[in-house]
């Protein structure tokens, strides 16, 4: 037997014996995602909301995120962590029975006229058995995430900005 075809029998064998929590693991983080369902509205001017959408886990009962927002430097052509007010903290979002979604809303002061801020969220999810952390995953805003019939996400963008 050459050794490739001993290292390709390996690998499927190793594939076999897997632990079926591992591949489980990796299929429940499709839902798994964060949105800007808040844009500076008329009635919320300089309001930035940031909704996530976290996955329940095998052996970890509780779902945290910590969202927080960044603005994009021009300049540098990066992102940014906004410093002061866009850190909500970690936050438990659920108690890990089901998949749960939840946000927070940040609100700015509005740019000078003439300027503009664009800001996205970044999400840091943890899945927790009591003070230990099972897991964790990083997640920034996407767009696509839009349901007319929830309330909550009737607007789904990876960004917002807030010009005058």
């Amino acid at each position: 037997m050459s050794k490739r075809v001993l290292i390709v029998l390996l690998a499927a064998a190793a594939l076999a014996l897997a632990p079926a929590g591992a591949l489980a693991k990796t299929a429940a983080h499709t839902d798994l995602w964060a949105t800007v369902n808040l844009c500076d509205t008329p009635s919320k001017p300089g309001a930035v909301g940031v909704r996530v959408s976290i996955p329940r886990e095998r052996g970890a009962p509780q779902q945290w995120a910590r969202i927080r927002l960044q603005w994009f430097d021009g300049g540098a052509r990066a992102w940014r962590l906004v410093r002061s007010g866009g850190d909500a903290g970690f936050a438990r979002i659920g108690i890990g029975t089901r998949l749960v979604q939840g946000g927070t809303t940040f609100t700015f002061p509005l740019p000078k006229p003439g300027a503009r801020i664009v800001l996205r969220g970044i999400v840091d999810v943890e899945w927790r058995d009591g003070t230990e952390v099972v897991d964790r995953a990083r997640v920034t805003t996407t767009a696509g995430h839009r349901d007319g019939k929830d309330r909550q996400r009737r607007v789904s963008r990876s960004s917002c900005e807030i010009t005058r």
